[in-house]
């Protein structure tokens, strides 16, 4: 199921299925794209060009979600796509990183794009506020985590989509399961986790959650241990950026030693952790190449607002919560997609037969 959120949090839920997914990323081809003008408007987009600049890599999760948003938006349009991708998960070294964003300015000044679309922190840090900002080429960006302030975002020539948290409902439920309100938060020692737990920490812990960031899967397993000794939640966000990373062996020793509630927003977290009320990046991708082609039919960046995502997908792990000894209230259930229910199947007696 999705969750619609309004505004910059979770007040006035509503939960559809995913039709309304399906809806939202083919919504440009019934508003923008009918069938009946398809071939005007491809006409009319005819010899354009959007750079989408992504900062991690076509294997990561994330950005192969955008990237179907992206596609999904453009098709039909005419609109030639060029995809650069910075692999700054792969390649932790600010200096690799500055690097990247050099070998996308050039892309830019060899391609001539009429529209960049910058996915992620990265992007902006090393690409758009050195070389683009404030400068004639539109850009659009989504993804972002960081405070738009830090970048000097929105300026006259870049707009875009916030990669809201959307945490608000994750500190809820954990809260309301947890036995006390220490918090932690653990994951791979990169960027994005740093900006999220800054926030997480900030925003709804008065600056007393642990932290507890690491570079291995050997590291992870040891300040896994200790934190369910130091905590009553846990925010286990991102495990990409691990060295020697296992799933199959993380999600055995996870089970084995999980004593506490916890959660993540992001989808492929979902066998790690308890609860999972995951961001969809189909939605950043989407709205980022709507925004280019709006940007391409005569619309200033200046004038399209920032916005924030909206859907999210609520995910509860029953392998998780009964390694937690947990029992969950039925209202929570029964609105979300519900995995493990595997351990509560090999725990039934076997019926005896009939006599």
């Amino acid at each position: 199921m999705f969750v619609v959120v309004g505004g910059a949090g979770l007040i006035g839920l509503r939960i559809v299925n995913s039709l309304l997914l399906v809806m939202l990323l083919t919504g440009i081809a019934t508003t923008v794209m009918a069938e009946d003008n398809a071939k005007d408007l491809k006409s009319f987009y005819r010899g354009k060009r959007i750079l989408w600049v992504d900062s991690y890599d076509a294997g990561y999760a994330w950005s192969s979600g955008i990237e179907k948003g992206l596609r999904v938006a453009l098709y039909g349009s005419g609109v030639e796509l060029k995809i650069f991708q910075m692999d700054t998960k792969n390649h932790l070294e600010e200096d690799f990183h500055r690097q990247a964003g050099r070998r996308a300015k050039k892309i830019i000044e060899e391609f001539r794009p009429d529209v960049v679309i910058a996915s992620d922190d990265n992007a902006q840090r090393f690409l758009v506020v050195p070389y683009l900002k404030d400068t004639a080429l539109p850009v659009v960006f989504c993804g972002v985590n960081e405070d738009l302030a830090n970048y000097g975002y929105p300026s006259s020539n870049v707009t875009g989509m916030i990669e809201d948290e959307m945490a608000e409902g994750l500190v809820m439920h954990l809260r309301r399961l947890a036995k006390g309100d220490r918090a932690g938060f653990i994951g791979a020692d990169v960027n994005t986790n740093r900006i999220v737990a800054d926030q997480y920490n900030q925003r709804f812990f008065d600056g007393r959650m642990r932290c507890y960031l690491v570079r291995s899967f050997a590291e992870f397993k040891e300040a896994f241990l200790q934190v369910q000794q130091e905590v009553d939640m846990l925010f286990f966000r991102n495990h990409v950026g691990l060295t020697g990373w296992d799933a199959a062996e993380a999600e055995a020793f996870v089970a084995a030693h999980t004593t506490v509630p916890s959660g993540s927003v992001l989808p492929w977290m979902q066998p790690f952790n308890l609860l999972t009320i995951a961001k969809v990046a189909e939605e950043q991708g989407e709205y980022a190449a709507t925004t280019a082609l709006r940007i391409l039919a005569g619309a200033r960046p200046a004038d399209l607002p920032v916005e924030r995502n909206r859907l999210a997908h609520l995910v509860v792990n029953l392998k998780m919560a009964k390694a937690a000894g947990l029992v969950l209230p039925v209202s929570l259930l029964q609105t979300a997609e519900v995995i493990g229910q595997e351990v509560y199947k090999k725990d039934a007696a076997p019926l005896s037969e009939a006599r």
